[in-house]
């Protein structure tokens, strides 16, 4: 038998369902399945195979032979470059369904089956853009460019700001604007890139070399509150024009006006490491050094490293949807990878004391501080869940856990196969680690009896889901 062919010319392709992250699935005319970005399902798109990876073609775009039925423009200026909406040619609705439909795949593609499990119809909010509480950018001396506008001459060597290139950790898309953020944090964007953008501004920070001065900017918004954060990230100033940069920024981004917000919370912090990422310890601040965001009657103390839900509005639908799938009368609330409290938090009205357990200390020490201001009755422990695990032995206590896209860590899973308790829920950022988990939990005598999709994030591939497990066994 000869060797299987690892290259394939351009082909046309019959894009039918979504992959990872929201790109199109299609199959070459070799039979092997196909992945490009920005493909929605539904189109007919004209693409060049980059490569086979693990028996997949990865391809990219060239052309849209034919559109989805629900195809919509694309609002973004730099869509198809950014990576970071890969749907936004897909009609809302469509998007879900698909999304959806990739989600209960993955679940069953882990073992668990549906057949007897209630689906929900999923949950969301009517904001599809300006819904991100959260963004963060990098300064770069290179951009990444469409075909088109590189062919044009368009120079890709410059000063930008914006966001990563799918694939490329040396070029940044220079973003103007991002669609999906909050307004007042577009506002700060456009103030600083008429501070430091220009020619005559500190050098841009260099990935490829390590260095120059600007690095990250990190903004950040409390939804209900109206409060705004704004933080710059440089490497240690070199000379007095670059201090000056800094401090100049600051005081023109803390005495911005925007409509329906106030900035709140100005920062300068430096990073001289290695790692391309939006950390650093403070060398300037102007205002304070939090902003505040509520959910119901909880308010929540947001810094500039907390974890939250980056969809203000998504988030009260998903806790509200916790909530649901939460009918026992259970006095206590286990919150496993609890973040900073607040799906406990959020329900403590339910219950008469929260036990949470988060292995970011200073998410635990976040969550504390949410718990005091908002009197709630709590206990939340700083370590991971696999090491606490005689903390899930409270006898008839109700359980949601929130674990990463890993999922359960499998002692976690086991013990919670085997806890004395009636009912858990299953918060889940990627299906099919809750399928997989299922499976652990159905072995210990949990059914899986509901599930909730809830789309926090439009027009990305993610969504998010609830799942609800009652006891059928003691």
């Amino acid at each position: 038998m000869g060797k299987r062919r690892r290259h394939q010319p351009p082909f046309e392709v019959e894009i039918t369902g979504l992959g990872k992250s929201g790109t199109g699935l299609g199959t070459a005319p070799d039979g092997a399945p196909v992945q490009v970005r920005f493909a929605p399902p539904g189109s007919r798109l004209h693409v060049v195979p980059a490569g086979r990876r693990k028996g997949m073609w990865q391809a990219r775009r060239t052309a849209m032979i034919r559109p989805p039925v629900s195809v919509v423009p694309p609002r973004c200026g730099q869509f198809a470059l950014c990576g970071g909406c890969q749907l936004q040619e897909l009609g809302i609705e469509a998007q879900r369904v698909a999304r959806t439909n990739k989600a209960m795949a993955d679940i069953e593609a882990k073992g668990t089956s549906l057949a007897d499990v209630q689906i929900h119809p999923t949950r969301f909010t009517d904001d599809t853009y300006n819904y991100r509480n959260k963004v963060e950018l990098s300064f770069g001396v290179s951009r990444y460019l469409s075909e088109a506008d590189h062919a044009k001459g368009f120079a890709i060597d410059g000063r930008f700001l914006g966001f990563h290139a799918a694939g490329r950790f040396d070029r940044v898309v220079d973003a103007p604007r991002c669609e999906i953020a909050q307004e007042p944090l577009n506002a700060v964007l456009k103030a600083t890139r008429e501070v430091l953008l220009p020619e005559e501004g500190p050098a841009l920070y260099n990935v490829r070399d390590n260095t120059g001065f600007l690095r990250h900017l990190l903004l950040r918004m409390g939804v209900t509150t109206g409060e705004v954060m704004a933080v710059l990230y440089t490497a240690t100033p070199l000379s007095n024009a670059e201090r000056e940069a800094a401090m100049a920024w600051g005081e023109a981004i803390s005495a911005l006006t925007i409509d329906g917000a106030t900035v709140t919370s100005v920062q300068w912090a430096i990073n001289d490491g290695v790692a391309d990422v939006a950390r650093g310890a403070t060398e300037h601040l102007w205002g304070e050094e939090r902003i505040h965001e509520r959910l119901g009657d909880v308010i929540f103390d947001l810094s500039a490293t907390s974890f939250f839900q980056t969809n203000t509005a998504g988030a009260i639908v998903l806790y509200d949807t916790i909530g649901e799938a939460l009918t026992s009368e259970s006095r206590t609330l286990l919150d496993l990878y609890c973040g900073t409290g607040s799906i406990g938090l959020y329900l403590a009205d339910r219950v008469d004391t929260v036990i949470g357990i988060e292995e970011r200390e200073d998410a635990v020490q976040d969550a504390r501080r949410n718990a005091v201001r908002s009197g709630v009755t709590a206990t939340f422990t700083a370590g991971k869940v696999e090491h606490h695990l005689s903390s899930l032995a409270v006898p008839g206590a109700a359980m949601v856990v929130d674990p990463p896209r890993a999922g359960l860590h499998p002692k976690v899973a086991l013990a919670l196969a085997t806890a004395d308790a009636d009912e858990l829920v299953y918060v889940a950022c990627s299906p099919a680690s809750l399928g997989r988990d299922a499976a652990v939990l159905q072995a210990g005598h949990w059914k899986l009896t509901d599930l909730w999709t809830v789309d926090l994030f439009p027009h990305t591939g993610h969504i998010e889901m609830v799942g609800r497990f009652v006891r059928t066994n003691r």
